[in-house]
């Protein structure tokens, strides 16, 4: 019975991220993976994830790179075998950390984007002054989430929780 219950959590598990990585512009596969190690007790090496998704070696190997590239699996090195495992990431401050550092990564091509664009602008003989109003209004706004990004990234998860259920 344990196994049943086992492979009907690992399917809604898997759609779950499936969905979530659907949601995050990610085809299936980051989120077969990433839902199949989500239930693993040990680290599954390249070779166990394909055997237990079907899916090619190089689908594999791409897609553990987008899912490590995103925080949410770590690879591990295990003693005696040269092989890499993966497992998921599941401590909250490590995945936190993470997607607080892509999204500031975006957030930082988006405003030096903005003053290239602003510098080509003015560099204009008569440049239109609303749409450089404009990219100074979209920059307030990237810039007023880079601050708030680093105000949470000062404290962990816990301490987060607090001060947010004592304010309000």
């Amino acid at each position: 019975m344990e196994q049943e219950a086992r492979a009907v959590l690992k399917r809604h598990m898997i759609d779950a991220c499936v969905k979530g990585a659907n949601n995050r512009g990610c085809c299936d596969a980051v989120g077969v993976l990433q839902g199949t190690l989500f239930l693993t007790d040990d680290p599954r090496s390249m070779d166990q994830l394909v055997e237990e998704t079907g899916y090619s070696k190089s689908t594999v190997s791409t897609n553990m790179g987008i899912l490590e590239r995103m925080g949410l699996v770590k690879r591990v090195v295990i003693p005696g075998d040269k092989r890499y495992h993966y497992i998921p990431v599941t401590d909250a401050d490590s995945l936190r950390g993470d997607m607080i550092a892509n999204i500031r990564q975006n957030l930082q091509c988006i405003l030096t984007a903005l003053d290239r664009t602003e510098a080509d602008l003015k560099a204009w003989e008569n440049p239109d002054l609303s749409v450089i109003q404009r990219i100074e209004e979209v920059r307030h706004f990237y810039r007023q989430n880079d601050k708030l990004l680093d105000l949470i990234s000062r404290h962990n998860t816990g301490e987060l929780i607090q001060l947010l259920e004592t304010s309000f």
